[in-house]
């Protein structure tokens, strides 16, 4: 791999041209021949060396992209008849950021769909083509792929694809979905695909009867390897072990795990921190002794003081010592975990030095909403958190905003706030027009889409015309007052922000009246009720328009009664976050971790709270604390239930992790049973409430961190089995 960054596109070019290039030129040599189950270990080999992540994130955004393509580009006219280069390039274009340049990607679909017209016999052209046109042209992406597959059963890359693509969107269907997998797996047995194991862990009916074959196939395979890349599929092969067996069963496999692990810690010759992190992931599935995880990562970090792995254990251990604190009110207790926790990456800053993100990004939020913090400090994070982001990563609208409503947050460098929020309306908008070109999305999907993008517009225009109103600059409103002054968004849970920023737009055009009735209107549809969080009682709907309202010469006494909500609309709208459920809660009876039987059934007549979570969620993660407060203060009642549905594809870590936190509540393997009932939109963690009756009322998505958690939650239950 010698050719440099500027000859990316001369290789571009040549490629196109180049017979090597093409998967089917060789026909007029030899037969065609179609990739297996795994590339040649020499291009296994040469992507993850070529394309090593360590290397990539001390590149540039754009030079990492480059660099992909050549990679990519230069190992299918090496290897033109392996499919993993193929299937590595593709799921890159169609994955590629919509705030990217995407010109390349059109170009490059139009020569594979061009290509697999010219060569209707190859399989690997249809199979490259229909790959690349996913998402872009789903329907062809899935005829192609269908063409393959007749004409080749015994290739196993279009079964694969056909069973992602049926998988979701538009076009999902559950039966070829399932079939496709279940075809793929016998072809494949020991496969340790990504989207085949996703696949396969969330889908119940093949559980029983295909899981366990793969799991004894793949651990066959791996008895005879001695490959330490390979020998990592070992954390795949445990998870397939842990799911096909019930939790009364888990003490035996986590003996396998400490017997496999025995074998194979010692053959690698040249460990590194990402085997070491992977050798105590075992020890915790192993349910190995505190004291024994603890050497371990005491060794790591010796051994590797400067890697991502160590720092997720400083990063770790620091949490654990260092609570949050449970009151939301204490603003003397959050004010003393702020300056802690700006202490200690402070020191993980000069211990990781070769993290960036860590020293530009991590300490610019470390120090977002600190009102102790000067300016001069706060420029400078500021400006190294931009230089960083518009470098390092993906240049997408979430950047801009960010500084621009920090800079808004301390009232700093106002114009240069208008200027940064005017770009990231700019660069909003250009992702949600890209956006929309995508066809995989169903009409409700797109609709869900649709209703997602004019929060995130309104939000950014609110900003902006909160900036503008401070520096007094009515033009810088003028390319979105049509959007703010357009008609009233039909949901409910969006009113309130749109009122708000007719109030801004008025008061920013100096019409304070006009003002005063958007911000009475905001405040009564509002949906989120304001409440302490980290020590702060943030509202600022109420004072932007108490200050106007006292501008206009209003008094105490007649504000209180004109900016009292409406009784039965504000306790209708007081829901926060809490949404009606799009689907329907199935029957269930499913066997949580130790041993208990749940059924939905025996479940009626109490209101039940459901939390929906996985070990690597970090907001999950966050909100666990709160959620075992809840359910010690619930446990003894016989009228509500406490529950919990855990989404682990690597079930084997939930039981180490439940231990290690000293959590109690039930915990119930669900991979399955979430992924059907949210029908693959799965954002965690979730709340969910149901009635004595078993009719799922209310959904919650997200952690806000704000309140008392466990009250608000024991208040909806309250209200769940009053409604009955």
């Amino acid at each position: 791999m010698k050719c440099k960054f500027a000859c990316v596109l001369w290789m571009f070019v040549a490629l196109t041209l180049l017979p090597s290039a093409s998967p089917a030129q060789s026909s007029s040599q030899s037969p065609l021949s179609l990739p297996g189950c795994e590339a040649a270990p020499e291009v296994s080999k040469a992507i993850r060396e070529e394309l090593d992540q360590k290397v990539l994130e001390k590149m540039t955004y754009s030079a990492r992209e480059v660099r992909r393509r050549e990679v990519f580009q230069e190992l299918i006219a090496k290897y033109p008849r392996e499919s993993q280069p193929y299937d590595e390039f593709t799921a890159y274009m169609t994955g590629l950021d919509w705030s990217a340049d995407r010109t390349w990607v059109t170009a490059e679909q139009e020569r594979l769909r061009k290509q697999a017209a010219q060569n209707p016999d190859d399989p690997l052209s249809l199979a490259v083509a229909g790959s690349a046109l996913y998402r872009t042209d789903t329907a062809e992406s899935l005829r192609l792929l269908e063409e393959a597959r007749a004409k080749a059963p015994e290739f196993p890359w279009p079964a694969v694809q056909l069973a992602w693509f049926y998988s979701r969107g538009l076009h999902k269907d559950k039966q070829k979905s399932i079939e496709n997998l279940t075809a793929y797996f016998h072809l494949c047995p020991a496969s340790i695909n990504e989207r085949a194991q996703w696949l396969l862990a969330k889908n119940d009916n093949l559980q029983h009867s295909l899981l366990p074959t793969v799991a004894k196939a793949l651990r066959e395979s791996l008895a005879k390897e001695t490959d330490p890349d390979r020998l990592e599929n070992y954390e795949a092969l445990w998870g397939l072990e842990f799911r096909s067996h019930p939790p009364q069963e888990h003490d035996a496999l986590r003996k396998q795990v400490a017997t496999d692990l025995k074998r194979i810690e010692s053959m690698n010759s040249k460990p590194d921190a990402e085997w070491e992190a992977f050798l105590i992931r075992g020890y915790q599935q192993a349910e190995a002794s505190t004291a024994t995880v603890t050497a371990m990562e005491d060794h790591l970090l010796r051994e590797f003081p400067h890697s991502n792995d160590a720092y997720d254990i400083v990063e770790d251990r620091w949490k654990k010592a260092n609570k949050k604190p449970d009151d939301q009110k204490d603003a003397a207790a959050w004010t003393k975990y702020r300056e802690a926790y700006k202490e200690a990456v402070k020191s993980w800053i000069v211990q990781f030095p070769d993290s960036r993100d860590l020293g530009l990004t991590a300490w610019f939020y470390a120090i977002y909403d600190d009102d102790s913090l000067s300016e001069k400090d706060g420029i400078a994070a500021l400006d190294e958190y931009l230089q960083y982001e518009t470098a390092y990563e993906a240049p997408l609208h979430w950047t801009k905003l960010t500084a621009g409503e920090f800079l808004l947050e301390h009232k700093w460098q106002l114009d240069r706030a208008v200027e940064l929020l005017q770009q990231a309306k700019s660069m909003s908008d250009h992702e949600h027009a890209v956006d929309a070109k995508d066809d995989l999305f169903s009409a409700s999907e797109r609709k869900d889409r649709e209703e997602e993008f004019l929060a995130e517009d309104m939000m950014t225009e609110g900003s902006l015309l909160k900036a503008a109103q401070l520096v007094g600059r009515p033009d810088a409103a003028v390319a979105i007052r049509s959007a703010v002054a357009g008609p009233v968004p039909e949901q409910e849970k969006l009113q309130s922000r749109y009122w708000w920023n007719r109030a801004r737009l008025a008061a920013l055009e100096g019409h304070n009246q006009d003002a005063l009735a958007y911000y009475q209107l905001s405040l009564q549809t509002r949906s989120i009720k304001p409440e302490w969080s980290r020590g702060k009682f943030l509202d600022d709907l109420t004072d932007e328009a108490q200050a106007l309202w006292k501008e206009q010469g209003g008094t105490t006494e007649a504000w209180a009664i004109w900016s009292k909500p409406l009784s039965m609309k504000g306790t209708e709208l007081a829901q926060g976050r809490w949404e009606k459920p799009k689907s329907i809660l199935p029957a269930f009876e499913l066997t949580d971790l130790s041993g208990k039987v749940w059924r939905s059934q025996d479940l009626r007549g109490k209101s039940v709270f459901i939390n929906v979570w996985a070990t690597w969620c970090g907001p999950c993660n966050q909100e666990l604390p709160s959620l075992q407060k809840l359910y010690e203060q619930l446990k003894t009642r016989s009228d509500v239930q406490v529950l919990t549905l855990n989404f682990d594809q690597n079930l084997g870590s939930v039981a180490p992790f439940m231990q290690e936190k000293g959590y109690t509540f039930p915990v119930i393997p669900a991979l399955s049973l979430v992924n059907s009932v949210l029908d693959d939109d799965v954002a965690i963690p979730q709340n969910w409430i149901v009635d004595p009756k078993g009719t799922w009322l209310w959904t919650q998505i997200g952690y806000g961190d704000e309140g008392d958690w466990a009250q608000t939650m024991t208040q909806k239950l309250e209200a769940a089995k009053a409604s009955n």
